[in-house]
């Protein structure tokens, strides 16, 4: 049995937003090659929460309203500020002047108004803004947001990892169906050059960048494109990006298994770089049809597992993860807490064979997606589905390619269970809890709650709410543990961020 992960190390690592401190004078130019294992099943970031999208194209071309700080708060980008009327039914967002598009067009509030529509027309997370009436152009840089209702999230919607509402041009978002963009074109530092599905994505500097001034970290901040191109190159095999890394190839390669972290410390010319990466999770599907609608076999199928050894097989080493007792957020985040240890790691095959028998299963097929194409994905979901088999349940796994199983989440008459990783960044994202299909009156009561309630003691004490009515009783996803990627990166590349973003703005390569 594997130990859980040194307290210790967990806080060093739990944020994973530190900036690499550099004493190096930054220069332009040269091009830098990033492995990685996945590729994006589409770039249209409004209509898809796939982490591929965002962190390989999405958060280099295009831009929100706000970004994300390292405290995972929101803080201005193509806005420069904003405001809330006292009845809370009208946001004013100031724009920025004079950002310019990679087309050399002005961004201006109708590209913002123009955007949101869109947005509110074909993404799987339109919901959210629900409150919204109307969204109206005051003047060239003032946007409006009129409510029938109250939406204290509006900022960290506006910065939000999964299908970010991002500003597109106008003439090329209007009308645009969901994946049909006619072109990709944001404000971002780096504008794209070639998408190859599955095997590459090649991003350009964009010379007339307009960055901001303020210097921030995570996600928001002033941004400087000093490489010539950025290359993400899908390499599903770990040990071909570890081989291309050490022979200098690539620059970057991330993620790669724990098991390699002594390898990449001791080759010459590269270093190991750990972050706080995600939390393994599966979803349930409680459409009607779905085996998995009954809580209380949700609940026996959570009882069952023996988590320590699930997050050993994600990451190969004891020390790059944490059983942690909350299911929903890091240590070190606002919103961390005990209250749901008592559902965790619990290997409890005899009860779960009870409330099983009580739910009124009967050996039926569960069915269970996993991405075979990732080795923190199929290692888990193996070891997942024999622990459950174990304990009597009766689990089909299907391994399929990661694009494949992210389309998959948004048929959930298709699967029963459903397993990859996330990050709640924030409590307006535990509006993904209902990705399975699954509601109730204790979870809608919690979103709209987050509409009005901006008193951080009060939101603390709903998301506690949440835990215990919703997680603990209702299971609509279970989470294994937290993560800590294991990534490699050449000694010649500076100023890249310690995060699994790993942005590469702002980053240079020495001569």
């Amino acid at each position: 049995m594997k130990r859980l992960l040194r307290v210790s190390f967990v806080l060093v690592f739990v944020l994973g937003f530190a900036v690499i401190g550099v004493a190096e004078q930054p220069r332009k130019g040269g091009t830098v090659t990033w492995s990685v294992h996945s590729s994006p099943p589409t770039l249209d970031w409004h209509v898809t929460s796939a982490r591929a999208t965002e962190v390989y194209v999405g958060m280099y071309v295009w831009e929100g309203l706000t970004a994300m700080d390292a405290g995972y708060q929101p803080q201005p980008m193509l806005a420069d500020s904003w405001e809330v009327s006292p009845n809370g039914l009208k946001w004013t967002f100031h724009l920025r002047k004079g950002v310019l598009f990679h087309n050399l067009k002005e961004m201006t509030s109708e590209d913002v108004v123009a955007s949101f529509k869109r947005y509110l027309e074909v993404s799987p997370r339109k919901s959210i803004l629900a409150p919204v009436s109307d969204i109206v152009a005051t003047d060239k840089y003032t946007v409006e947001f009129l409510l029938k209702s109250p939406l204290a999230m509006l900022p960290y919607i506006c910065m939000q990892e999964n299908a970010q509402p991002v500003i597109h041009p106008k003439e090329i978002i209007e009308g645009a169906p969901a994946n049909e963009l006619p072109a990709y074109i944001g404000t971002g530092p780096y504008k794209l050059g070639e998408w190859i599905p599955g095997t590459q994505i090649v991003l350009e500097r964009f010379d007339k960048y307009v960055s901001r001034d303020d210097i921030r970290d995570g996600l928001a901040g002033r941004k400087v494109p000093y490489l010539d191109r950025i290359v993400f190159k899908s390499i599903p095999e770990s040990q071909v990006r570890l081989a291309g890394l050490l022979t200098g190839e690539f620059q970057g390669s991330q993620p790669l298994p724990g098991d390699y972290w002594d390898q990449v410390e001791q080759a010459p010319g590269v270093h190991p770089v750990s972050y706080t990466d995600m939390k393994p999770f599966v979803y349930f599907s409680t459409h009607e049809n779905a085996i998995t609608k009954n809580p209380k076999l949700r609940q026996a199928l959570r009882i069952a597992l023996d988590m320590d050894e699930i997050m050993f097989a994600a990451t190969n080493d004891e020390r790059r993860y944490e059983v942690n007792p909350d299911q929903l957020f890091f240590r070190g985040q606002t919103w961390w807490s005990e209250t749901t240890a008592g559902v965790v790691n619990q290997k409890n095959i005899e009860l779960a064979k009870k409330l099983a028998e009580e739910a009124g299963y009967k050996g039926e097929r569960i069915r269970f997606v996993a991405s075979v194409t990732s080795f923190h994905h199929r290692r888990p979901a193996l070891i997942l589905t024999e622990q459950l088999r174990e304990a009597g349940f009766n689990v089909q796994l299907d391994l399929r390619d990661w694009p494949t199983v992210a389309k998959v989440l948004y048929e959930p008459e298709k699967w029963d269970m459903w397993y990859a990783r996330i990050v709640f960044f924030s409590p307006n994202d535990l509006e993904q809890l209902k990705a399975g299909g699954f509601d109730s009156p204790e979870m809608q009561a919690f979103l709209d709650m987050l509409n009005t309630e901006s008193d951080p003691g009060k939101l603390q004490q709903a998301v506690e709410k949440l835990k215990r009515d919703v997680i603990i009783e209702q299971v609509p996803l279970m989470t294994f543990g937290d993560m800590f990627g294991l990534g490699g990166v050449s000694d010649k590349l500076k100023g890249v961020q310690k995060s699994y973003f790993h942005p590469l703005w702002n980053a240079w390569l020495e001569d």
